[in-house]
């Protein structure tokens, strides 16, 4: 046997090398795509298998065509094209294995099985006359290779795939798979020996190669030129789903961008990887800040949110309803759902979308809030609302609210899913059943019944939907009190039947033509009809003269009834006179009331009686009316005589006391240095006696301003407490004088409080104690006490005095009315006085006396509420008058010559006060222009004109209205001290003048 070796052409191994790339590179192109298609994945499978292997076929025979051997070869048919099915047949496996189980061991196993099948199936097709011997070290390396090769190559092509389909990873998988591809063959090849017989001919080098190196080319081109049609096929199509995907990109990204929902994305740790617009404005965070939020703490829920993130994480999509906090801190009510997002089969985090559901959160809430409102409304409802539908067991009630199912003695769980029978008595029941019947037959139904002394009144509505009855509402209403009402009115007819046949007044019911509906016998009397013709009288066509009491006739539309249908009001009291004959006059009092029926007038009731007597009798009594008015004119012109007899008394007594009490008190305050003691005692009683007489005069003045109506009183809350001790105060020197003590009870020493006139109050308990002290003899206790009830305060004086007869009680409050055995100085009017001035303020008093032992006065009057606190000016005791400390000018105007000598002797001790006298108003005035004084002094009467008009002048000039004006008169009325203070005077004195405060009023006046 002879060794032939042979050669290999450079130009062809390289472009074996270029087909095995090219193949492997094609056909891990078309398998990425296939791996990104969701549809046509066989297409692109096969179109991969078929490029791998028609690739590794073309690259063996390109390959073994590029070694030349000095002996004659052909291939046989069969094996070639077994060897290229196998290399097909076999990448279809491997890239089918790798894209249904992503696995690239067995793929590259497989795929390293065809290579090798592929190899030495088309080394078996070689037939030649020279034998063919292996190394099997060659052929087990080819083998080694061939799968290393292939498995790596698989591995690199699946780490493009998890990796960002890195593209320069699939290059160089396919340049691995096409280089290994080579080196496998050329390592089969170098191990390959050709043996010849030595007999055989061993032709020439290079004999086969003119047509080895064109066929080489030929498969070479038509492999590449195959290849590259399946790549721009791949990229045709690669540029299609470009255009599709970048166009589902946009829809993405616009349903992602508009989303009206919050839509985000969450990597495995819970950290937000990209939100949506929404998202940022819904949120308040920008997509940097949320970086650093895990997704769970946004919500308020946040351990629930983030069970739920990592469940959506564990592969299961989830649904829940959460709080989302603001950034702002305001709360955001979302419907959440997160689902995985699952890259090759792995789980890289998941999709979050949230909708807002605020608004329909709030709803929700006030609808709750609603029916809370409308079941707490229903169940404080005095009846009872309920409903029921009818099951296999009868009728059972699906809802009850009211107050009255309480008071029947049942829960809303005693009644809701419960039939009649269940909870009903069995009467009741069973008398129910029949009205649900007919109302879930269609029907609307209402009755009443009787439970537990009770009535009550149902209404059933049934809800009818689509001709068929769902359920029946029903409602209860407590009619006991109607039902008594009833009875009642059943009761009470006939009593009225009876009680209007029996009525001393005449009652007649007509309707709106004036038929008499119904009449009592009285009223047939008085109008002097039968009683069974009394029906057929009709008041609108009567035939009676009918005549007012100044005796005109009355129109048929004044008849009260008549009027009464037309105004729809009632008239009363209307005089009518009668004339039921020629002769006979009767005179009625009618009363015309409408009957009303629903909003309709139905008629009228008219009422009348026999007025004859009385029209008669108030004939004869405004006569003696008229007379009595004439009594009561001449009355009260007498009695303002009185008044004013009294007050021109008053004036006439006051005025020569202005000269004995002036005189006396500048003779007392002189007096003491000039006067022996036994001469200012002397003049000291002089002005006891004075001032007595002054204390009469004004005690008469008071009655007479009672009497007349012109006493004016101002009510007011007062302490009666304070009241007491004041008026204990000023009475004690007298009682002391009297050796009396004065003794005080209050009652648990309680404060109350009286709405009197305090001055006028201080008078009625000065007259009291006054009295008491001059009634009782020397070294007797005077007590004053208070008994307070629950609206009334008692004050009783009691004293241990001489008593009053029990003949005597009932005068002693008349005026001028003195006990005729006790020999007091006094004039009677003091208890009068009190008795009027309690009156006035809306009290009472009284007396108790027994002979010999002492009587006791007591007042009573309403207790009032304590008054709100006021800051009292306390201004102390009035100061003794200290001069003038300016030089002042007054002008005097007096007609009065001892009056004027009084003035003059009042005001000589003070050397800076000039007195000017003017005995007219007329040259009073001339002199005040002419020096325009300091004060002025006008006595009321005087002979020219009046100190009113002199005052008013003085106003009226602009230059001399400024100046003080001071009214001297003996005449004490209110009514002259209220013109003075209104037509300009600054101070009114009355007569006789206290000197000191007449001295302290000109000295304020003046600011001297």
């Amino acid at each position: 046997m002879i060794s032939i070796t042979g050669h290999y052409n450079e130009f062809t191994v390289f472009l074996a090398v270029i087909v095995g790339i090219l193949a492997s590179y094609t056909a891990l192109d078309i398998m990425s795509k296939m791996l990104k298609e969701q549809r046509n994945n066989y297409w692109w499978l096969t179109l991969s298998a078929a490029s791998m292997g028609i690739g590794v076929g073309a690259m063996h025979y390109i390959a073994m065509l590029a070694y030349y051997v000095p002996v004659s070869f052909h291939f046989d048919a069969v094996l070639s094209v077994l060897a290229l099915i196998i290399a097909i047949s076999g990448s279809l496996g491997a890239f089918w294995t790798f894209w249904k189980w992503r696995t690239s061991l067995w793929s590259g196993l497989i795929l390293g099985s065809s290579i090798l099948g592929t190899h030495y199936i088309a080394m078996a097709a070689i037939e030649t006359e020279a034998h063919i011997h292996y190394a099997m070290l060659s052929v087990l390396l080819s083998i080694i290779i061939a799968l290393v090769v292939a498995l790596y190559a698989m591995h690199l092509f699946f780490r493009s795939k998890s990796v960002k389909a890195n593209p320069f990873l699939k290059l160089v998988s396919s340049i691995l798979l096409g280089i290994g591809i080579s080196v496998m063959h050329f390592m089969s090849m170098y191990g390959m020996k050709l043996h010849i017989e030595e007999h055989s001919i061993a032709r020439k080098w290079g004999q086969w190669l003119p047509y080895q190196a064109p066929f080489s080319n030929i498969i070479a081109s038509i492999t590449i030129t195959l290849l590259i049609v399946f790549l721009l096929v791949a990229a045709f199509k690669r540029q299609e789903e470009v255009r599709d995907s970048q166009l589902k990109e946009e829809y993405y990204q616009s349903l992602f961008n508009y989303n009206p929902n919050i839509v985000c994305a969450v990597d495995l740790y819970g950290n937000i990887q990209t939100i949506n617009p929404k998202g940022i404005e819904l949120t308040g965070y920008t997509l940097n800040k949320m970086e650093k939020i895990p997704f769970p703490s946004m919500f308020r829920e946040a351990e629930r949110a983030e069970e739920y993130m990592w469940k959506s994480l564990s592969g299961d999509s989830v649904y829940y309803e959460a709080t989302l906090i603001r950034k702002d801190n305001q709360s955001v009510y979302v419907e959440v759902t997160q689902m995985p997002i699952i890259v090759h089969g792995q789980i890289k985090g998941s999709y979050v979308i949230a909708k807002d559901v605020t608004d329909r959160k709030m709803a929700q809430q006030q609808l709750l809030d609603l029916q809370k409102d409308l079941k707490r409304t229903l169940s404080q409802q005095d009846g009872t609302i309920f409903k029921f539908v009818k099951g296999s067991k009868g009728y059972i009630y699906t809802m009850c609210e009211g107050k009255m199912i309480r008071e029947m003695g049942y829960d809303e769980t005693d009644v809701i899913g419960k039939t009649l029978d269940e909870f009903l008595p069995e009467s009741y029941a069973r008398d129910n059943r029949s009205y649900y019947d007919k109302a879930w037959a269609g029907e609307k139904v209402s009755y009443e019944v009787l439970l537990n002394d009770f009535a009550y009144y149902t209404k059933l509505i049934p809800h009818i939907y689509k001709g068929e009855v769902q359920e029946v509402i029903g409602s209860i209403v407590d009619i006991t009190d109607l039902h008594e009402a009833r009875e009642k009115l059943a009761k009470s007819e006939s009593m009225y039947r009876s009680v209007l046949s029996t009525m001393s007044e005449g009652v007649v019911f007509h309707d709106l033509e004036g038929n008499l509906i119904a009449a009592n016998a009285y009223a047939a009397k008085i109008l002097n009809v039968p009683y069974d013709q009394i029906l057929s009288v009709n008041p609108f066509g009567l035939d009676w003269e009918i005549i007012y009491p100044d005796g005109t006739a009355f129109a048929l539309e004044d008849i009260p009834s008549v009027r009464c249908l037309h105004t729809k009001e009632p008239v009363r009291n209307t005089v009518m006179g009668i004339y039921l004959n020629e002769k006979k006059l009767t005179w009625l009092s009618v009363n015309a009331e409408p009957l009303q029926e629903s909003k309709y007038y139905k008629g009228v009731v008219v009422t009348f009686y026999d007025i004859t007597k009385q029209q008669e009798q108030e004939k004869d009594l405004l006569h003696s009316n008229q007379q009595m008015i004439i009594a009561k004119e001449e009355a009260e012109k007498a009695n303002q005589a009185k008044s004013e007899f009294l007050s021109k008394v008053s004036h006439e007594l006051r005025t020569p006391l202005n000269s004995i009490l002036g005189y006396a008190q500048i003779l007392e305050e002189q007096g003491e240095k000039d006067l022996t003691e036994k001469q200012l005692n002397r003049i000291r009683k002089i002005l006891k006696a004075g001032n007595h007489l002054l204390y009469l005069i004004n005690e008469t003045l008071d009655l007479s301003k009672i009497e007349s109506g012109h006493l004016a009183i101002n009510l007011e809350p007062v302490s009666v407490k304070e009241a007491i001790e004041d008026a204990l105060k000023i009475m004690k020197p007298l009682a002391k004088d009297k050796h009396s003590i004065l003794y005080t009870r209050f009652h648990a020493y309680q404060e109350v409080f009286v709405e009197v006139d305090e001055l006028r109050f201080q008078q009625i308990l000065l007259n009291l104690l006054t009295n008491a002290i001059k009634y009782s003899p020397a070294y007797r206790d005077i007590t004053i006490y208070t008994e307070i009830t629950q609206h009334h305060v008692t004050i009783l004086i009691e004293d241990r005095g001489f008593g009053i007869p029990a003949s005597e009680l009932n005068r002693i409050f008349e005026p001028f009315y003195r006990v005729n055995r006790l020999e007091k100085d006094g004039t009677g009017i003091g208890l009068a006085l009190v008795k009027q001035l309690v009156v006035l303020m809306n009290g009472t008093c009284g007396v108790r006396s027994e002979e010999g032992k002492g009587s006791t006065f007591w007042v009573r009057f309403p207790l009032v509420h304590q008054p709100v606190p006021k800051q009292l000016f306390d201004e102390g005791e009035a100061e003794p008058f200290l001069g003038f400390s300016i030089p002042i000018s007054i002008v005097y105007i007096e007609d009065n010559d001892t009056n004027i000598e009084l003035m003059q002797s009042i005001l000589s001790p003070y050397k800076n006060v000039e007195l000017l006298v003017a005995k007219t108003g007329e040259n009073g005035i001339g002199l005040i222009r002419s020096i325009s004084p300091d004060m002025i002094l006008i006595d009321i009467d005087l002979p020219d004109m009046n100190g009113f008009e002199v005052c008013t002048q003085l106003q009226l000039e602009k230059e001399l209205k400024h100046i003080p004006r001071v009214a001297l008169s003996a005449s004490a009325m209110q009514s002259d001290i209220d013109q003075a203070f209104l037509v300009g005077f600054s101070e009114y004195v009355t007569k006789p003048i206290h000197i000191v405060t007449f001295l302290n009023v000109l000295k304020r006046l003046t600011k001297a």
